[in-house]
């Protein structure tokens, strides 16, 4: 495993966009009934996950991997398959004009682990009020915080993996 990207990203309505075409996203694709106990919505190309923090502020870990996590150190892992057809896979907020995080990959179709720990604490529940510096957001690990692993091939199995 190799993490090849991080940053802080406003997970704007509780959710995560991961693509490989920013385009790609159809009003048919938006949340609908299952999809909140199943962790994700989204077509094959353009997923949206779950988060819980209310701030919605969370520094975000990409990781390359050969293998699945290991589900042990992560409180939720949600699983999708993606479909990649342009050879990039975003990562962002579906509010952002521009992807903060771009990888190149071979086109072909992923599963996508997204591992989160401290699920639903932020600052406010901390009773913090002060702005942090990327720098700070990615050393604090108390705080909700997602790693996510790109894997070549469909995954066995779609939702959420873990939940605790």
């Amino acid at each position: 495993m190799q993490i090849v990207a991080a940053t802080r990203i406003f997970a704007s309505h509780y959710q995560l966009a991961i693509c490989d075409d920013i385009m790609a996203f159809t009003e048919e694709s938006n949340w609908g009934e299952g999809d909140l106990e199943r962790g994700f919505a989204g077509n094959d190309r353009f997923r949206m996950v779950g988060t819980e923090a209310d701030l919605n502020d969370h520094w975000i870990e990409v990781a390359i991997a050969d293998e699945p996590p290991e589900l042990e150190p992560w409180q939720r892992v949600t699983c999708v398959g993606l479909s990649c057809n342009t050879g990039e896979i975003h990562i962002m907020s579906v509010i952002d004009n521009e992807p903060p995080i771009s990888l190149n990959l071979p086109k072909g179709d992923y599963s996508v682990f997204v591992a989160g720990c401290n699920i639903g604490i932020d600052q406010l529940s901390l009773g913090e009020d002060n702005e942090l510096t990327d720098e700070q957001l990615a050393a604090r690990k108390d705080l909700e915080w997602y790693r996510i692993f790109v894997v070549p091939g469909k995954p066995v199995r779609q939702g959420r993996i873990k939940d605790e």
